[in-house]
């Protein structure tokens, strides 16, 4: 494990860890609306529930977008299990316009076991699925997707720490962490360690997330 993997793993177990994560037993909820060109057309939902050293993350998200007369939906709902501050399994169910996609992953000794509607495969070990809420992705060279579990080649980059507005008028501060090569996401996560804003571009439109709230 390089010095960046490490640093990222170590990220991930103290926010796993944090009280934001265990108070009085109950899950975290994390709310966020997204936006085609700064319209929302849909939401997701993030519920942390810690369970002694290890912790559930489930993942619920909807959108809905009118694009030249023509309706699109998503929908995709994952759950991941993480141990000591590492992702250990994910699966999850995505019908992204009426494709439907079932995927599990496995972390194992040497490699993740992967299955995508049945089609058996591996990713290397130290790669980590695409999953945003936390910044535990950042210092990871390689990535696969949530929904198909797709390889990725990318570089992930601190860019600082910018002061972003929030929905209901505040501002807040926030670590700018930017996703490039294989895929592009821009990032912002709180002094939480939780995802504030993401950034990136689908079907060639402008996207946005932004949470809503925490509790």
């Amino acid at each position: 494990m390089n010095r960046f993997v490490a640093t990222a793993a170590v990220l991930a177990v103290g926010l796993l860890l944090s009280p934001a994560v265990r108070a009085a037993g109950e899950p975290t909820v994390l709310t966020y609306e997204i936006r085609k060109e700064g319209e929302p057309i849909g939401r997701e939902r993030v519920s942390l529930d810690r369970e002694g050293e290890s912790a559930r993350v489930q993942v619920e998200t909807h959108t809905k977008a009118r694009v030249l007369f023509m309706d699109f939906h998503y929908d995709h709902r994952r759950e991941e299990r993480w141990q000591d501050g590492r992702l250990v399994r994910m699966v999850a169910d995505t019908d992204d316009d009426g494709t439907r996609t079932h995927t599990e992953a496995e972390r194992g000794g040497g490699a993740w076991a992967v299955r995508v509607n049945g089609e058996a495969g591996q990713r290397p070990a130290e790669a980590l699925p695409l999953t945003l809420w936390s910044r535990a992705i950042v210092g990871h060279g390689q990535l696969f997707g949530v929904i198909d579990a797709k390889p990725y080649a990318v570089e992930v980059v601190t860019l600082g720490t910018e002061t972003i507005p929030l929905p209901d008028g505040g501002s807040a501060r926030a670590d700018h962490v930017r996703v490039s090569g294989d895929i592009e996401r821009d990032l912002w996560y709180g002094p939480d360690g939780l995802l504030l804003r993401a950034t990136f571009t689908r079907a060639g439109y402008p996207i946005e997330m932004v949470r809503l709230g925490r509790k």
